[in-house]
């Protein structure tokens, strides 16, 4: 029996609708004047300094992870933000700074103000100006903003290559009509038609079947793994016209869930056999919806904001649980891709209450136009697709899309360039198979095709690189300035900072750091053992030792108190001497 029951809007959607209406960390309120702290919040005040430096980070934004809540630091760096009691992360950005900073463990107390005092924030490029400000005294032991970890890799390529033919890897193809292997088409995206239109989107279930959305013929179309017609089923009707603004996905055990981004958006369930179970509207909310997935048994929707919130379906209504901070990919961890800059893109991994642990940064030597998060394989792999494009006719550039794998700790284990799959997409042009390889909708004036990539390891020397290995070294609680950190194979030598801090890049491999400290031994002192510590990096990779505390000279033991000598011995006799009898006798 088919039912179809309207989804009541529950909390979480309005959660998300103004989650989405929170401003971007870059368009953060200025700082408030200064007031006393109310009697039911508190105050968190500081001032943001560029570490190695005495120059602060004026500009720099502080927002509040888990919280609509962000300041901008004045001129001289300070910033001041109310929070009702409790504990905080602090999420710190800005022009010249490392992504996602934190400072964590920041305690709130009722009408209390909680001063951070120096907080010293890691910079992309050491500031022009590095000396200390006018007024500005250093403290003796500042607050440091935590960085994540940032693998760094270097794209293959210089420029767009000549794209490889998809006949090779072509698994389905179809021209227009509305009959078995064929596609609602409208327009001709070659001549760049506004109205061009096809599929909106596909999914490739576990058994290895293509299924793609339609929707201008209002229907789910099914393929066979060998890629021949299997069948359709139709779409719940959405009035008058078919919504082209929908996307598909399927979950393991062979359920369709179809979403349409009309007025309002609606998501709808189908069985194996293609039966309508639940359909019903869904908050305006979610008419951001960028992607939908179905990782395991439930549908999940990425956001246009890098967020997730993932839904259940059921005769009662919707369950909605979010926001997540991006797409699950192991236990605890969540994942989404952005567009940094020009020639950089980042693939951030995140815990669940939103603190970025790891980010890591696609350095590309030809113009990045954008980033997509296409899916995690079976491995735990992750694939992302990346928009490159270049050329002297600006309005007509030479596009490639390069399809990466990684693994969460930033290494490179597939790469490869495709060329664009053209405009009919409307939500997905690929989908990450169960056997690993990457799905493609390509597109013409005259047919649509799905086409399968396998995304071969890398060149070698796309993946050759160094590893960076950081740390505070402390001589009796204070920064040990002079110090000396030293590798002893290759022979490397860093000095230690003003604020005790250093940095050494290295080849992948293991090493042993000694560290030592500077000057001479004061008279009376034993020199100590040098500090020693162990570290393994690999390509691209960060290790944060945290703090080194040197260990003290140890005072010299007292000199003991001189002994009398023994008397001096009478001398032997000489052989055959007559002996000589004591004088006095």
């Amino acid at each position: 029996m088919r039912a179809v029951l309207r989804l009541r809007p529950l909390l979480a959607a309005s959660l998300l609708a103004a989650a989405l209406a929170r401003p971007a960390l870059g368009a953060a309120r200025a700082v408030p004047p200064s007031h006393p702290a109310g009697r039911s919040v508190g105050q968190v005040t500081g001032t943001l300094h560029h570490k190695g430096c005495q120059s602060v980070a004026a500009g720099a934004t502080v927002a509040v992870i888990g919280r609509d809540a962000s300041v901008t630091a004045d001129a001289l760096g300070r910033f001041s933000i109310a929070l009702p009691p409790g504990r905080y992360s602090l999420l710190i950005g800005g022009p010249n700074l490392v992504p996602d900073q934190r400072v964590d463990d920041v305690d709130v107390a009722a009408g209390k103000t909680r001063d951070l005092g120096l907080v010293g924030v890691w910079p992309e490029e050491r500031p022009q100006s590095c000396g200390s400000p006018e007024g500005q005294a250093p403290a003796e032991e500042p607050v440091v903003a935590v960085a994540p970890e940032a693998p760094s890799l270097d794209l293959p390529g210089g420029e767009v290559g000549r794209a490889p033919a998809a006949s090779e890897h072509l698994w389905v193809r179809g021209g227009p009509g509305g009959g078995p292997g064929q596609f609602g088409m409208q327009g001709n995206p070659a001549r760049q038609d506004e109205d061009a239109l096809g599929p909106s989107s596909f999914a490739v279930g576990s058994a290895g079947s293509l299924q793609v959305l339609d929707a201008l013929n209002g229907r789910v179309e099914r393929f066979d793994p060998r890629g021949r017609p299997a069948g359709s089923f139709p779409l719940r009707s959405q009035g008058t016209e078919h919504v082209v603004e929908s996307d598909l996905a399927v979950s393991e055990d062979g359920h369709v869930y179809v979403f349409h981004g009309g007025e309002p958006p609606t998501l709808a369930q189908y069985d194996p056999a293609g039966r309508l179970l639940v359909s019903g509207a869904l908050h305006s909310s979610f008419r951001g919806v960028d992607q939908l997935f179905c990782p395991k048994q439930r549908p999940l929707f990425l956001m246009q904001n890098g967020q997730a919130v993932k839904v259940e379906l059921a005769w009662g209504g919707m369950h909605a649980e979010g926001l997540l901070p991006g797409l699950p990919v192991g236990s605890d961890l969540f994942v989404r891709a952005e567009r940094v800059s020009r020639w950089l893109a980042a693939v951030k991994l995140s815990s669940a209450d939103g603190r970025v642990r790891r980010s890591i940064q696609l350095h590309s030597r030809v113009p990045l136009t954008g980033v997509r998060l296409v899916g995690v394989d079976r491995h735990g792999l992750l694939v992302v697709a990346v928009d490159r494009a270049d050329g002297a006719d600006e309005n007509a550039p030479a596009a490639e899309v390069l399809l990466l794998a990684l693994t969460a700790q930033g290494q490179l284990s597939g790469v490869g360039a495709v060329p664009p799959g053209d405009r009919r997409f409307e939500f997905r042009e690929f989908v990450v198979a169960p056997d690993g390889t990457v799905v493609q909708m390509q597109s013409d004036a005259g047919e649509v095709r799905f086409v399968r990539w396998i995304l071969p390891p890398p060149p070698q020397q796309s993946v050759a690189g160094e590893g960076l290995v950081r740390g505070r070294v402390l001589d009796g609680g204070r920064p040990s300035s002079g110090a000396v950190v030293s590798v002893g194979r290759p022979r490397r030598f860093v000095p230690v900072r003003p604020d005790g801090s250093f940095e050494i890049r290295l080849p992948p491999g293991h090493y042993l750091l000694s560290v030592r400290r500077p000057g001479a031994i004061p008279s009376g002192f034993l020199e100590p053992q040098p500090l020693e510590r162990r570290v393994s990096i690999s390509a691209g990779a960060t290790v944060d030792l945290g703090s080194l505390p040197l260990p003290l000279p140890r005072r010299m033991p007292e000199p003991l108190a001189p002994r009398p000598l023994p008397e001096p011995l009478d001398p032997l006799p000489p052989p055959g001497a007559a002996p000589v009898e004591p004088s006095g006798l």
